[in-house]
């Protein structure tokens, strides 16, 4: 990218990801280092494009929109928005929800509880008002829409980057189901004695089930009913319609029904074998020492449970 003229500029800790641009957008006060590095490097690089990223852009609101676009001047602006289909973007939001031990909710009551709210027609209406909506290229988060069939190869034809990235390896995998359902009923039970489990315990438990779940098959399994797939489908269809009228250009939309799904993935789904496994692992010192005093009880009470 920085061959063909274009600029990520890092934050000012020299990461590329502008999820914390995002928070100075918010609340100006609270970070405006980062706010004055990102307006010095827009301004820097005037015969350079300027490329950021991060899903937190995705949510700014009218103020924070207008905010950005201040810094951002008068420069030519594009917007790339790539929206993954509604069914798989839920259980997604549900697997990352419950991974930080956030949601405690199962997936049935996940759903019903965000049914209403999950579209993207509100947030990308904002980003419009803002831009304008021939300013936004939109994509569907599919291989059949995408140039080379690739998120990247598609970015980067996007900004008239020629060459191929080459191989990148994936960093966020959706940890095992068995991973998230261990971790959910983890945070009930804290919840239940007022125990709260903080980032760092999160990650130590989840690794923890990850390491004990790795090799039972399938890794991932179907959380949707056909009911419900269905009905997160064709919101999807109606919003990718509504897209394409707006931005003249057709979304294609390539979705395969699933059958009905085979068990509401839970705690008590996990097989025997797993969480004797967590229960023989949590002997030992390298492993026990890791875990906080106040959730050891927590988890050899789970594991207990009949």
């Amino acid at each position: 990218m920085k061959s063909h003229g274009v600029t990520c500029p890092l934050t000012v800790h020299g990461i590329a990801n502008h999820a914390r641009l995002a928070s100075a957008l918010y609340d100006p006060s609270s970070d405006p280092a980062t706010l004055k590095k990102f307006r010095k490097d827009v301004r820097k690089n005037l015969k350079s494009k300027v490329f950021i990223s991060a899903e937190a852009l995705f949510s700014l609101n009218r103020p924070q929109l207008q905010h950005l676009k201040r810094l951002i001047g008068d420069r030519e602006t594009r917007i790339l928005v790539y929206v993954r289909d509604y069914p798989s973007w839920l259980q997604s939001v549900y697997a990352q929800r419950t991974k930080r031990t956030v949601n405690t909710l199962d997936f049935d009551g996940y759903y019903r509880a965000t049914r209403e709210t999950t579209t993207i027609l509100p947030r990308l209406e904002r980003w419009a008002e803002a831009f304008g909506w021939d300013k936004m290229r939109i994509r569907p988060l599919d291989a059949a829409s995408l140039a080379g069939g690739d998120l990247i190869t598609d970015v980067l034809q996007a900004l008239e980057v020629d060459g191929s990235p080459g191989d990148v390896e994936s960093l966020n995998i959706t940890p095992h189901w068995i991973t998230l359902e261990f971790q959910r009923a983890l945070v009930l039970a804290a919840a239940a004695a007022g125990v709260t489990i903080d980032t760092r315990a999160g990650r130590v438990t989840r690794a923890l089930f990850e390491n004990c779940a790795a090799d039972v098959k399938p890794r991932r399994v179907q959380y949707f009913t056909r009911e419900q797939w269905l009905d997160l489908a064709d919101l999807f269809k109606a919003d990718m319609k509504a897209l394409s009228m707006k931005t003249e250009v057709p979304l294609g939309i390539n979705l395969q029904e699933p059958e009905e799904r085979a068990f509401l993935p839970n705690f008590s789904a996990i097989p025997e074998s797993v969480k004797a496994d967590v229960k023989e692992k949590l002997k030992r010192p390298e492993h026990a020492s890791r875990i906080p005093p106040d959730i050891m009880p927590l988890l050899q009470g789970l594991l207990d449970r009949k």
